[in-house]
């Protein structure tokens, strides 16, 4: 929960949270899969319509979310067993407060953006919007854990933090070419990302170093003023050294120990 919050809206929004709400949304996904196999086209009455929600079918508002990305029977079940385990983890490090904020803001982001555009086919642009809240997801849990490898294909193994970038980049790409909607959607999905973890991502980002990375000569200036000069002569009394006063003259005493003249002499 963010800390600039007053603690008493934080107090309302503890109040407020769902524990386990991913595991809801897994849930009813499945759920609508297996009624989607009984009865096919039953996702058209789930779907985000704004036409129809004006018109009093307000559970559209809500039950879209509930629409599975994929109807693959062979990869629905890694869709959501993935699914399942980015939510529990992401409750594990953040919370069921900011999660349930997060992801409900989120569903309001992308309904919005629907209304003001308008859905010429909610049955295509629904599809994304709900593919482009999981990866809002995806990007909250890779960088809360972005060391966490995966196995892609079941068999390629890459962190976490790389799966989501590359995912993102692919999700920009396809919306390329595509309605102004899709775009919207996915700059809502992103735009919610970023308001909920730019903290966690600037402290990642401060981990690796990213400034020496991108100017290694800027690195190594900096590291070269940061280290100490190695000095020929210093004196025990005061520590000046040729370096600091190039105009002193420095002896050496019987004992070993080295003097500028000012203290030598006392």
């Amino acid at each position: 929960m963010p800390s600039s919050f007053p603690a008493s809206l934080r107090r309302i929004l503890d109040r407020c949270a769902i524990p386990g709400l991913i595991r809801y949304v897994v849930l009813f996904n499945a759920l609508v899969f297996v009624l989607h196999l009984l009865a096919p086209g039953f996702t058209s009455v789930l779907q985000l319509d704004p036409d129809l929600v004006l018109r009093g079918q307000i559970w559209r508002l809500v039950t879209w979310i509930f629409i599975p990305e994929t109807l693959s029977p062979f990869w629905i079940f890694f869709a959501l067993l993935f699914l399942l385990y980015v939510g529990d983890g992401l409750e594990s490090a953040i919370g069921s407060s900011k999660l349930t904020l997060f992801y409900l803001g989120g569903v309001a982001a992308c309904t919005v953006v629907s209304f003001a555009f308008g859905l010429a086919g909610p049955s295509f642009t629904l599809a994304r919007a709900n593919t482009f809240l999981n990866l809002s997801l995806l990007l909250a849990y890779a960088t809360v854990y972005p060391d966490f490898k995966v196995l892609v294909f079941f068999f390629i193994p890459m962190r976490i933090s790389w799966l989501a970038i590359i995912s993102a980049l692919l999700m920009i790409l396809s919306s390329l070419g595509q309605p102004p909607v899709v775009a919207a959607t996915l700059g809502a999905a992103f735009l919610n990302y970023f308001l909920f973890f730019h903290g966690e991502l600037r402290a990642y980002l401060t981990s690796l170093n990213i400034g020496a990375k991108i100017n290694p000569k800027a690195a190594l200036f900096k590291k070269t003023r940061d280290e100490p000069i190695e000095t020929l002569h210093r004196c025990e009394a005061c520590g000046r050294t040729e370096q600091s006063h190039p105009d002193l003259d420095f002896r050496v005493t019987a004992s070993g120990a080295e003097y500028c003249r000012e203290h030598l002499s006392k």
